[in-house]
Order: structure tokens, then C-alpha cells, then sequence
């Protein structure tokens, strides 16, 4: 008894009932026979380790656990209940086959180690023997068979958090089937692009194709884009030229001189010696459409257009702050026979650019959207639409913040063919709109097939009517963007426009799920729905093969 006297200043113990204490100060049974074995730890490395607030919260257990069982399961078993059993089991088991068996229980309690078959206090870090089942290790055999005596189970890795329904946005988009293999081929050329080389000559169309997929990436470099250039090229479209330098222009412009038609998107690095080299080298160019040339001065534009005089027919602008009415005044009196004219975010232009653009009898498709001048008036446009209305078929005036309800009266009046209209963020009202419509249908104008209103915040209802009673057999795409007071049944009256492809009713608030059904059911070619901000939409909207409804928010206000 000394050496348990002496260990009891080292050895800390949980809560024990009057029945542990006594039993644990009764001499073991075993010690005639074998005198290292006690009814304690019979080393001070094998002391119980201190409980923890989850130990002295135990509960006793209804029924016996299973053999095998962890360490969270023995904090679970009464200690009391677990010393009973280890002690009866010590009693009746001769030291030479205590190695036998046993069930592992509370903790605090004893019981007999696997391994050397002494004596030990369970604890939540007691390990089952690596080698014999259902037989538990006292610490200091442990480290014998390469097991972590303090190792804590790991915690379960905890789910991630759902997001808020608030934030689900849902696209619905039904495929029409597996991807073609040409298209497969395509791809895989576009991700190897710097050895399509080794492929020879893939066609015209399908080069196409791999520009517009290394476009996506972001490869087009002065490298891979030498890959696209070739003498016979009669067309080239690159959608974004971020990347290239000046002298790539200039490269293009000599391995491509047969061009007719030439689209650059994102063309930031062109320079002014660019447009006049191109002058001399492209001299079958005829259509040209620039996005974002913004280096570009007023010089090397007046020496393009003068180079390509009488021949070019398309041109498209889009953010070149250079661009002034004298570069204007150039281009209408060199380029007489324009049908195109597109001019987006031109930085100085305003309602005096009209009067030489006036001259242009020829055009068919006019833009003048974005002006950075001043804005343009309602007066200076019906007298330009007077000069060349009367060949629009295409008319864009988008984000003029000054124009109103006489410009329906003049488009009316000078604009017989059109058939493309674009009036984006103008204040219109619904009154003037309806009669705009009633007025076409009126004097047989012929429908449109291109309507964007977007933004048309005052318009309703009688707009929408009008609209459809006037264009419903030749409307393809239509925005009704920001209407956000025309009501779900005038939105239903869509489903008679048979053509229709393409509408948008985002922030359209009397949108149900029943309207988006009658667009659907009643308008076979429809292919795409944008419904941003339709908060009355659910997870239950319609769909149906080959179309995309775009932009549903799931959750309830």
C-alpha cells in the first residue's frame, strides 16, 4: 500500500460513488500469485488522465453498447456500472488470461490491457489493440505497437452552410442534345491553337469558329493570330484584340489585302498610323466595324476615309473620343455611298454632326446612340430623319437623354420602311407610344421585327397592345426591359406572336409563372426568356426543350 500512497499526490481521479471507493481499496485477489498486479495502475505512466466537463456530465446507458466502440461511446457509460464490471471480471480471471476478451467501459474504470494484460484506468484516449479485437491498451503499450496513446478522434467534417434562398438565381436552359463532333474537333483545335499548323488548311468557316474560341480565353496574341491570316481571305472578325500590338494591324493588313469585311473588337492598341497604313494596303475593303479605337486621331481617320472613298459601304464606330465634326464632314464628302452608319460613344458628337450626315441619301441602318457631346434635340433629328428616313429599314437612338414623344411623330412620318427599332432609356410616355403604333398599323407600315424599349418605365399596357397589334406576325425579338407597371395580361398577349425568338421582361413586376407558360405554349420559336427581377416567378416556371429562361430569384419576398 506505500506505492499507492506514495502516487497519491501524482494521480488525479473523477467523481467516484461509496461502492468504487470501497472496492478500490480492497486488496486484489491476485496478489498471492503474481505481486506487480493491483487493483490501481500499478505505474504512474498509467495514471487516468484528469476528466473533462463532458465526463462528469456522463448519464448511465439503458443497454450495453457494442464491443466495438470508440472513445466519444465510452463517455456515454456510467463509471460506476463500469468499475463493477471490471472488478468482477478481475476477480474470477487469473493474471495469465486476462488478456482475454473484454468490453471497454466508463470512464475512470479499470480493466486489463490487451497487450501486457496489467491493470489500467480507462480514459477517453484508451485505443483498441491493433491486432486482437475487442481488446483494449493501457498506455505504456502504446507506443510499442505504433499506436498514438493521446491521438483525439477527428471531429466530424462539418457541411458548408447553404446559402440564403435570397441569393439562388436559377437559369433554366433545356439542350438539344449531345455536341456535335465537328464542334468537339473545333474546341480541341482552339485549346492547341499554337499547332494548328500541323492540321493544313481546316476552311474558312470553321477557322471562324476557333478564333472566336481563343477570342473567349483571351489567346489572341501577335502569334496565334498570324494563324488566321491568309491571302484569299475575303473576311475577318477578331473578338478580342486586346493583345495586339500595332504592328499585328499592320501584318494583317499585308498577309490579308484581299479583305472585304473586317470586325475588331476590343481594339484598344491601334494607333493612327494603323487606319493610314490600311488605306494603301486594303483595297478591297467595303465593311468595317471598330470597337474601342480610342488612340486613334482625327488625322489618320481622314486619311482612311479618303483612301477608301466611293467604295466603303458599312461603317461601325464604337468609342473613339477623337472622332469631330471635321472628321465627319470628311467622311460624308468622300464616302457618299454609305448604307451603314453606326457611331456609339463618340466623344464629341452632338445635334451639329446632323447636318452634314444629312447628305448621306443612300443609308439603310442608322445608330447615333451614346452621344458625348451634347445631347441631341427632338428639332435637329425630325429635320435629319426628313433628309434620310426615307430608306431606314434600321433606326438606333439609344441613350439620348434629351429626346421625347415628338421623336414617335417624326420616326411616323419620315420612316415608311422601318423595321428594326431601338429606344433605349428614353422618356416616352404610353400614350405617345400606343399611338405610334395605332398610327403604323393605320397607314400599313410594315411590322417590325426588332422593338427594344428598354427602360420605358412610364409605358404599360396600352403600349404593349398596340404593339402587338401592329407587329404580331413579324416580331422576332423584343426588350420590354423595366416595365415595371404593364400588367400580366397584356404580357400573355405574346403568345399570338408566332416568330417571336428572343423577349425580355426583366423588372416586368406582374410577371407569373402563368404568363411566362402562355409565351411558351403559344410561340413556337421562342428560344430565350430573361426574367431579372420578375419576383413573382418560382422554382416552377415552365420550360421546355432548346429554350433558356434566364434569371429566376427562388426566394419569397
Amino acid at each position: 500500500m506505500s506505492g499507492r500512497r506514495g502516487r497519491s499526490g501524482a494521480a488525479v481521479r473523477g467523481p467516484t460513488s461509496a461502492l468504487t471507493s470501497f472496492l478500490g481499496n480492497q486488496p486484489d485477489p491476485q496478489d498471492n500469485t503474481n505481486a506487480n498486479t493491483e487493483a490501481g495502475p500499478s505505474r504512474i505512466e498509467e495514471e487516468p488522465e484528469p476528466l473533462d466537463s463532458d465526463d462528469l456530465d456522463a448519464r448511465p446507458s439503458k443497454r450495453r453498447r457494442a464491443l466495438s466502440i470508440d472513445s466519444d461511446d465510452l463517455d456515454a457509460e456510467s463509471p460506476s456500472a463500469g468499475v463493477s464490471t471490471a472488478v468482477s471480471s478481475s476477480v474470477n480471471t487469473p493474471a495469465s488470461t486476462s488478456r482475454a476478451t473484454s468490453v471497454a467501459t466508463g470512464n475512470g474504470s479499470f480493466m486489463n490491457c490487451g497487450e501486457c494484460g496489467k491493470k489500467f484506468t480507462v480514459t477517453q484516449y484508451t485505443k483498441e489493440h491493433p491486432h486482437r479485437p475487442q481488446t483494449w491498451l493501457c498506455v505504456p503499450c502504446c507506443p510499442k505497437l505504433g499506436v498514438n496513446a493521446f491521438a483525439k478522434k477527428k471531429a466530424p467534417a462539418k457541411a458548408a452552410p447553404k446559402k440564403a434562398a435570397r441569393e439562388k438565381i436559377v437559369h433554366y436552359e433545356v439542350t438539344k442534345g449531345p455536341t456535335p463532333l465537328a464542334d468537339l474537333c473545333i474546341q480541341m483545335i482552339g485549346k492547341y491553337i499554337e499547332e494548328v499548323d500541323a492540321l493544313g488548311d481546316i476552311g474558312s468557316v470553321n477557322m471562324g469558329k476557333v478564333c472566336k474560341i481563343i477570342c473567349k480565353s483571351r489567346r489572341l496574341t501577335p502569334e496565334t493570330a498570324t494563324l488566321l491570316y491568309s491571302v484569299d481571305r475575303t473576311e475577318l472578325t477578331m473578338y478580342d484584340c486586346t493583345l495586339l500590338v500595332h504592328e499585328s494591324y499592320l501584318a494583317m493588313a499585308n498577309l490579308c489585302p484581299n479583305l472585304v469585311t473586317l470586325n475588331l473588337q476590343y481594339c484598344g492598341q491601334m494607333q493612327t498610323e494603323t487606319l493610314e497604313a490600311w488605306g494603301k494596303s486594303l483595297r478591297h475593303l467595303r465593311h468595317l466595324e471598330l470597337y474601342g479605337p480610342f488612340l486613334v486621331r482625327k488625322e489618320g481617320w481622314i486619311s482612311f476615309f479618303k483612301a477608301v472613298g466611293t467604295r466603303l459601304e458599312s461603317l461601325s464606330i464604337t468609342q473613339s473620343p477623337r472622332i469631330d465634326l471635321e472628321t465627319i464632314e470628311v467622311l460624308v464628302k468622300s464616302c457618299p455611298n454609305l448604307r451603314t452608319l453606326h457611331l456609339a460613344e463618340i466623344g464629341k458628337l452632338d445635334s451639329e454632326f446632323l447636318i452634314p450626315l444629312a447628305k448621306l441619301k443612300h443609308l439603310h441602318s442608322l445608330e447615333i446612340s451614346s452621344p458625348g457631346g451634347t445631347a441631341l434635340s427632338d428639332d435637329a433629328l425630325d429635320t435629319f430623319l426628313q433628309a434620310v428616313g426615307a430608306n431606314l429599314t434600321s433606326l438606333n437612338l439609344d441613350f439620348n437623354p434629351e429626346l421625347s414623344d415628338p421623336l414617335l411623330v417624326s420616326i411616323s412620318q419620315h420612316c415608311p420602311k422601318l423595321t428594326k427599332l431601338s429606344l433605349r432609356d428614353i422618356d416616352l410616355s404610353d400614350a405617345a407610344v400606343q399611338s405610334f403604333f395605332d398610327a403604323r398599323l393605320k397607314h400599313r407600315r410594315p411590322g417590325f421585327t426588332h422593338i427594344d424599349l428598354e427602360k420605358g418605365h412610364d409605358l404599360a399596357g396600352h403600349s404593349l397592345r398596340a404593339l402587338i397589334k401592329q407587329s404580331d406576325e413579324t416580331i422576332e425579338s423584343l426588350s420590354l426591359l423595366g416595365w415595371r407597371n404593364v400588367d400580366a395580361d397584356a404580357v400573355s398577349l405574346l403568345a399570338g406572336c408566332k416568330k417571336l425568338g428572343k423577349v425580355d421582361l426583366s423588372w416586368c413586376r406582374n410577371v407569373t409563372d402563368f404568363t411566362v407558360k402562355d409565351i411558351i405554349d403559344g410561340c413556337p420559336a421562342i428560344k430565350e426568356i430573361r426574367v431579372w427581377g420578375c419576383n413573382r416567378l418560382t422554382d416552377n416556371v415552365p420550360r421546355k426543350r432548346g429554350l433558356k429562361v434566364v434569371g429566376i430569384e427562388t426566394h419569397a419576398l
